[in-house]
Parts: structure tokens; C-alpha cells; sequence
């Protein structure tokens, strides 16, 4: 069976354990409604059955329904692949090399293939851990503490690859979360309400023209745009939401905002400028998060790139 451009690039954010019987699936599902070949509206179809909802086949030309889904445990899953996929959006990667005796990177279940990823896990992870091995933190915490190194003695990155936000960057001393924009795209839209079924934020409106975003309330988590079967929505622009000073602890603390939609330069750049940051500034004893209350996310955001002739001020000793 034939497979649309938009329906096979679908398909391919299926986890790949699982595709192939994804697949026959949606086949045999567009085969019962009298299609020959699979187009990305019929993908959104059965992303509704898989919550249990079954299509109707109204939307293919030519289409009939004779009201069977192929489907198992109510939906194009087992329950057993459901479960499989549910661990792995939500487990943290331990990859090799992010982790010494002073910092933790963590990375969500992005690096492992989970659909929901944004960006590429594995790859930034790797690049903020370079960053950090060529910052010269490591051995100024190390030399801070006597005896075993703690958990809270630890300089701590999260890399998430979506909004989910599995590998949880708001707790952290430097959080990344993968965003994805929505922005109206050339074809016309039909009108059929994926997009705003999908958005949990209640974030996209339907008008006679399209879909319309409030964007106060969408999160860039890019759902909407993997549900548009039309390609009415596009994404309009990529990139990392950057956050800095959380902790856990006695005292916790959410981290706030650095940059927004930050490209990879950025991102790579905002690591060094805030370890620099914390190294000449921070106190004696004092976390990140301690830093950022103290002098504020503004300023911190102004002294990640400061001028050559700016007094340092005390180190971290």
C-alpha cells in the first residue's frame, strides 16, 4: 500500500519497536475504509483510536465505514507496547561520560527514541558536558568539599526533550527543554479540530480562516503541528528554552527562564557564560540557585556575556 509523503513522515516518530506492526495496522485500517493509500489524516484517524475513538472515514473520498478498527486493549496498541512507550518518555537516559564525581547531566527518554523529543538529546548532552569538562567547575567544587561528594554538592544539568520535561530541568542549576513554534502553514486548513483536540493548553482557536495561537498559553511542545493532517500548521520556529537556578533541598527552588526559543549556539554559550557567572560570584558554600536569587535572572542574563574590562568579582572558593 502507498504511504503519503506526510503519512510516512509520521510514521517514522512511531518508536521503532513498534513500527512495523504500527503500520500493518493503519493499513489494514485504511483498507476496511476502502483506501489504497495512506494519507496523514488518515495517521490523525487512528491516533484517535488509539485513544478508542473510532473513525469514521467520512473525510476519504470515496471512503466507507463499516465500524471496525483494528485495534487491541481499545486502541492500535497492545497495552504491553503502550506500557513500553510510557517508559521511555518517561525514564532518564544514563549515558556514558555526562556524569563525574561533581556533576550530573541527566537526559530523558528523548535519547532513546521517544517520539515526543524535539531536539537531539544524546547530541546536547554531550556538547553541555564538553562545555562543563572545558569550564574548570569540576575542580573547583572538588576542591570546595571534604570528604564524599554529595548530592547536593553536585552541579546539576537536565536536558528535556519537550515540555513533558521528563528529565525535570525546572529542579536543576541548568535546565533544557526542546520547543517547537506553531505558525500557519501554506495548505488550507479543513477544519477537522485535531489541532485544538491535541493541545492540552487550550492555546489554538478555530476560525473560518484556520487555526489561530495564544501564544501566553502554548508551551512549543509542537504537538499540534504532528496532528494537522492538512498541513495547515507548520512549524515556525525551533529551538531550547533555557532555565537556571533550581534546586531541591531545604529550601527548593524552580528555576526560572534564561533564553527562549535559543538556538544551539546560544544554548552551548549560555552553559559557559553561566558557569563563568557562578564561578566569579558566587560564594562560599553557595548553589547556583543561592546566585540567581541573589543577584536576580535579569542580571545573571545581562552577565553571561560581559564586557572584557568588567570587574569579576570574588570567586567561589
Amino acid at each position: 500500500m502507498d504511504w503519503e509523503p506526510d503519512a510516512a513522515a509520521r510514521l517514522e516518530k512511531v518508536p521503532f519497536f513498534i513500527r512495523k506492526k504500527v503500520k500493518k495496522q493503519i493499513e489494514q485500517y485504511v483498507q476496511d475504509r476502502g483506501g489504497s493509500t495512506v494519507t496523514g489524516l488518515d495517521v490523525a484517524e487512528a491516533r484517535r483510536a488509539l485513544a478508542g475513538e473510532a473513525g469514521t472515514g467520512e473525510n476519504r473520498p470515496g471512503g466507507k465505514d463499516n465500524g471496525t478498527v483494528p485495534h487491541t486493549a481499545g486502541g492500535l496498541l497492545s497495552a504491553g507496547d503502550i506500557e513500553r512507550i510510557e517508559k521511555m518518555v518517561e525514564s532518564v537516559v544514563d549515558l556514558e561520560g555526562l556524569n563525574t564525581r561533581c556533576r550530573q547531566v541527566k537526559v530523558c527518554g528523548g535519547a532513546a527514541g521517544c517520539p515526543l523529543s524535539l531536539i537531539q538529546d544524546r547530541k546536547i548532552a554531550q556538547s553541555l558536558a564538553r562545555v562543563l569538562d572545558q569550564s574548570g567547575l569540576e575542580d573547583r567544587l572538588a576542591g570546595r568539599v571534604e570528604g564524599p561528594v554529595l548530592f547536593h554538592h553536585k552541579f546539576k544539568v537536565a536536558v528535556a526533550g519537550c515540555p513533558n520535561a521528563c528529565s525535570q530541568p525546572q529542579i536543576v542549576d541548568f535546565g533544557v527543554i526542546g520547543q517547537s513554534r506553531p505558525g500557519r502553514g501554506e495548505d488550507p486548513c479543513t477544519g477537522c479540530g485535531l489541532c485544538v483536540e491535541t493541545c492540552r493548553e487550550n492555546a489554538i482557536t478555530l476560525a473560518e480562516e484556520g487555526p489561530g495561537f495564544d501564544f501566553s498559553r502554548c508551551l512549543n511542545c509542537g504537538q499540534c503541528i504532528q496532528a494537522c493532517p492538512a498541513g495547515a500548521i507548520k512549524e515556525e520556529e525551533s529551538g531550547f528554552k533555557v532555565l537556571a537556578g533550581g534546586k531541591l533541598g531545604r529550601h527548593p527552588r524552580l528555576a526560572e527562564t534564561l533564553l527562549d526559543l535559543a538556538d544551539e549556539d546560544q544554548l552551548v554559550k549560555a552553559l559557559g557564560g553561566v558557569v563563568r557567572v557562578y564561578m566569579d560570584h558566587g560564594r562560599s558554600g553557595e548553589r547556583l540557585a543561592g546566585l540567581v536569587d541573589r543577584l536576580g535572572i535579569g542580571r545573571i542574563r545581562e552577565m553571561i556575556a560581559p564586557s572584557d574590562n568588567e570587574d569579576s568579582g570574588p570567586g567561589v572558593d
